[in-house]
């Protein structure tokens, strides 16, 4: 046998060694290295494998919901209404990103729900940009179909707030005293009236009020911008109140008139034991109403692009009252049926100036809502309610709808 074979890797490794004082240096940040990744190793083991990389400081959540309406004045309808896939990112311990996209009607609508960074300084003013929902109300912010009893979004926060409404921009927001928090941010602002010759599409009409001036920020003007905010409290013990507010011109220079609109909402919710109510109130003024129907009046602009049916005021409020059914009949179980009814008053066509205006108060509606939501489990919902739409005037004065739907939120 050969034994120099055997000999030659020993003696290489004892001349590299020695030769080059280098090399063993390297070594040295080799197996510090290597000493450092086994640390890391064993905290991944500990900890269950979850490490404390972003994998550990991303988490995915969403949302999803149903629909199918028996309506009297329509055929039956069905419809896979959302579903939502949302991100909650820790980039740092005071930099998080927070973001949503929403797949609409079977995924054949694609919207940017939202998609903003909070920049965590202080308790008191923390900072916030990108794009924000608006702090408008108590459900555009916090609009997963779990957190409402009815099928659809209350028709509050669909023609007077035009839930979900985003902006992009800037804000701070944080906590003033216990129990008092707030929300203000500079945004792009609603858009009024469009031309069609130069793609914005932006209006406000006579059906849904302002809810057609909210755009996806790749066709939202820039040119006007506005402020917006909320007040909440929350110290009272089943309590907690609102106030909101916004402020902005809403024509983008497409005429000398800003079209300032002033949006105040006041909203509260209450429970005490099984008894569960909220309710919300909205006024919202429209500046050079007139001017606005005059421009969209004119010659090649049509509905596509804006509408001369624009009130001065919009106005709205609802009243909602229900009952955590098991909580009053004692039942021990951690399922929850909630029956409910809802009253709304819908004005948006509350007003006008304009003697020329194309519409009337037939936009105008009360509407009752009776149903139960079914939860078998907190992120899960099995919804049915019966509506009644009372028109002031108009050929249709009044009309029924049977909803159901599935929501469910992980």
């Amino acid at each position: 046998m050969n034994f120099s074979k055997f000999l030659i890797v020993p003696l290489m490794a004892i001349f590299l060694f020695g030769a080059v004082p280098g090399f063993a240096a390297d070594v040295s940040e080799l197996e510090r290295r290597i000493d450092m990744l086994s640390d890391e190793l064993d905290q991944v083991k500990s900890s269950g494998g979850s490490g404390s990389g972003l994998t550990h400081r991303t988490s995915v959540h969403g949302y999803g919901e149903m629909h199918v309406s028996f309506d009297e004045s329509d055929p039956t309808h069905i419809d896979q209404h959302r579903f939502v896939i949302g991100v909650h990112s820790e980039l740092t311990d005071w930099i998080h990103l927070n973001a949503e996209i929403d797949f609409e009607h079977a995924a054949q609508e694609l919207e940017f729900e939202f998609g903003y960074l909070d920049f965590l300084v202080d308790n008191r003013y923390n900072f916030r940009t990108g794009v924000m929902l608006m702090p408008m109300g108590n459900l555009n912010e916090n609009h997963e179909p779990n957190l409402f009893w009815t099928v659809e979004r209350p028709e509050f926060h669909v023609k007077i707030i035009p839930s979900t409404w985003q902006q992009g921009g800037a804000g701070v927001f944080g906590t003033i005293a216990e129990g008092l928090n707030y929300r203000v941010y500079v945004v792009n602002a609603l858009q009024s009236i469009g031309d069609g010759t130069s793609g914005q599409a932006g209006y406000f009409r006579d059906s849904d009020g302002l809810r057609k001036g909210r755009q996806q920020l790749n066709k939202a003007s820039a040119a006007d911008w506005a402020i917006t905010g909320r007040l909440e409290y929350t110290k009272i013990s089943g309590l907690n109140l609102g106030f909101s507010f916004y402020n902005g011109d809403s024509t983008h220079g497409f005429i000398k008139e800003d079209g300032n609109v002033t949006m105040l909402e006041g909203d509260m919710k209450y429970r005490r034991g099984w008894f569960d109510m909220n309710a919300s109130i909205a006024n919202i003024d429209i500046d050079d109403a007139t001017a606005l129907n005059t421009f969209c009046a004119g010659a090649g602009r049509g509905a596509g692009s804006c509408r001369n049916d624009i009130p001065d005021n919009i106005f709205g409020y609802m009243v909602q009252a229900g009952v955590h059914l098991p909580q009053l009949m004692g039942w021990k179980t951690s399922h929850d049926v909630i029956p409910f009814i809802t009253y709304e008053k819908i004005r948006p066509m509350d007003s006008h100036v304009d003697a020329a205006l194309t519409a009337d108060s037939s936009k105008n509606f009360d509407l009752v809502t009776l149903g139960v939501s079914y939860m078998p489990a907190p992120k899960v919902a099995l919804k049915i309610d019966y509506q009644n739409y009372m028109y002031d005037q108009g050929a249709t004065e009044s009309n029924e709808k049977v909803n159901l739907g599935v929501a469910y939120m992980y």
